[in-house]
């Protein structure tokens, strides 16, 4: 009984406490919607927020900063190829674009806009690409390699990201040209 008490007790607080909650919310959002342009105060039906011009905006989207020339761009791109061939880092399955930039000396965004420019990939695209030749190439050397063991040995560490990636490079599954290349070598054998 004594709850019952205290409850009407403390119910007008809590309506004057939901009253002034609403009363100071509706106040904000209006304060929100007026907008101070040189000293005046307009209300958003003269100029909603939302319509207001983002400023800079025709830049952000035609400027994306500093670009090499194509010269500096071909050379990275011969440097990256060559130290892919050389150095195999895409066999690396934590590889990143910083990694590979930071080997070559530069940064990642000229890397990354090499790579799309000249070889018309992005990075996990080119890793893919090597991933997938070079996995290619150790099946040939060892035709009794699982799928699997490929898929590991080549830097993949999902089986579905090494199926759809040799599928991509090559048009078959890695099962499916496992499959022809062993017809192929034993047809040559013959």
């Amino acid at each position: 009984m004594d709850i019952v008490y205290l409850l009407l007790a403390y119910l007008p607080l809590a309506g004057l406490l939901v009253f002034l909650f609403l009363y100071l919310r509706k106040k904000r959002h209006q304060d929100v919607q007026n907008v101070q342009l040189s000293g005046q105060t307009v209300t958003a039906k003269e100029y909603p927020i939302q319509d207001r011009p983002i400023p800079h905006a025709d830049r952000m989207l035609e400027d994306p900063g500093p670009s090499l020339k194509d010269s500096d761009m071909e050379e990275l791109k011969d440097r990256l190829c060559n130290v892919l061939e050389r150095e195999k880092l895409f066999l690396n399955p934590d590889i990143r674009v910083g990694d590979l930039a930071e080997r070559l000396f530069t940064n990642k965004s000229y890397l990354a806009q090499t790579i799309k420019i000249k070889l018309n990939k992005n990075f996990c695209q080119l890793v893919h690409y090597y991933r997938v030749r070079e996995a290619m190439r150790l099946y040939a050397q060892n035709p009794e390699l699982t799928i699997t063991q490929l898929c590991r040995r080549v830097g993949f560490n999902s089986m579905t990201t090494f199926n759809t990636a040799f599928g991509r490079n090559t048009g078959y599954t890695p099962a499916e040209w496992c499959k022809e290349f062993r017809k192929r070598n034993e047809a040559k054998a013959s």
